[in-house]
């Protein structure tokens, strides 16, 4: 109360005082502009002076007085802040409703949509041309294993030095000029939220359709299955094929786990192909690949952390995208030929 005394005798030289200063600055301070509702949008540069923008605010017809609004935010509202940006303001909002959207400055943002299954170099140059730094940029971040989010820790000295697998693949907005490792970081955090400590307990207690199994598994597997299928419906299946032969000791012969150790981005693979080896050309090497193969989404981890109990070693998708099963190599030979396979 003192403080606003203190005003009405700073506006005593206007020849206001008394039941009436009070009275006058009431009306200023609490009365908006209008009673109906008019949207105006207003800017505030960077280092702008209190000073241009009280005027800014009253040639808007946002305010009644700027020597109200200076006075006010000296005596009345020493902690207001004004920050630099644009904000949607309305003339039918008071003074001091405008000095606390005022306070909450709209930044612009960047939407950027990483889809399910995408490497991170493909990440990295959708990153990029989101403006969201450099590929090289992100790639860098990618590969930084200094990263302290407790999913990460305890992998094996044999697994890839980079988050592959960790990137959760979402659609992501973040403040205009952020960086790279900016969006990185909320892949992270994102991964964090949706595979709960739960998720994580469960992968390790197994089931009657798989072993226990590491996060990391869990996620190299997803991430296979991801590049692998498509429908929902196949996802638990054919992550159960994947137990089974490594149950069995065989090679699981995953034709995106060969065209990942070559680079390459695309669905067909060549017998050329197949006969290169890489670490992650599971034709060649038993057993699961070093790391995963691309990053999975939240479908894809809970089909392999639940998946459908069968006795299938063999699958495929026909011509028109349908995925078969089989138990044998000579069932699985007859239904190529019944079917024919896609992409041949």
């Amino acid at each position: 109360m003192k403080k606003l005394v203190v005003l009405v005798v700073l506006l005593a030289g206007c020849g206001v005082a008394g039941n009436r200063g009070y009275d006058w600055v009431n009306s200023q301070v609490y009365a908006p502009m209008s009673i109906q509702s008019q949207p105006v949008s207003f800017h505030i540069d960077p280092g702008e002076s209190t000073d241009q923008i009280a005027q800014d605010l009253y040639n808007h017809r946002l305010i009644h007085s700027q020597e109200v609004f200076l006075v006010w935010l000296k005596y009345r509202d020493r902690s207001a802040r004004l920050e630099a940006g644009d904000f949607v303001l309305n003339r039918n909002m008071n003074m001091i409703q405008i000095i606390r959207a005022l306070g909450q400055a709209r930044v612009p943002q960047v939407a950027v949509s990483l889809p399910e299954g995408y490497t991170m170099q493909l990440m990295a140059q959708t990153a990029e041309k989101a403006r969201l730094g450099t590929a090289n940029e992100y790639m860098a971040a990618a590969q930084d294993m200094s990263w302290q989010y407790d999913f990460l820790a305890g992998r094996p000295p044999a697994a890839p030095k980079n988050l592959e697998g960790f990137l959760f693949p979402d659609s992501y907005k973040l403040d205009q000029g952020a960086s790279a490792r900016d969006l990185v970081k909320r892949q992270l955090e994102r991964f964090g939220q949706v595979i709960t400590p739960d998720f994580r307990t469960q992968a390790g207690q197994g089931s009657n359709a798989r072993p226990a199994e590491s996060l990391l598994n869990i996620v190299i597997l997803a991430s296979m299955v991801e590049r692998e299928v498509n429908q929902d419906s196949d996802r638990p299946v054919v992550c159960e094929v994947y137990y089974n032969r490594l149950a069995r000791n065989m090679a699981l012969q995953v034709d995106a786990t060969v065209l990942y150790g070559l680079g390459k981005w695309q669905t067909t693979v060549t017998q050329a192909d197949l006969t290169k080896d890489t670490p992650y050309n599971t034709y060649l090497h038993k057993g699961l690949p070093p790391g995963p193969i691309s990053n999975p989404g939240l479908a894809a981890i809970k089909a392999c952390l639940s998946p459908q109990k069968n006795d299938y070693l063999f699958y495929f998708a026909d011509t028109k995208g349908v995925t078969h099963y089989a138990r044998t190599q000579a069932e699985f030979d007859q239904q190529k030929r019944q079917f024919g396979v896609s992409g041949q």
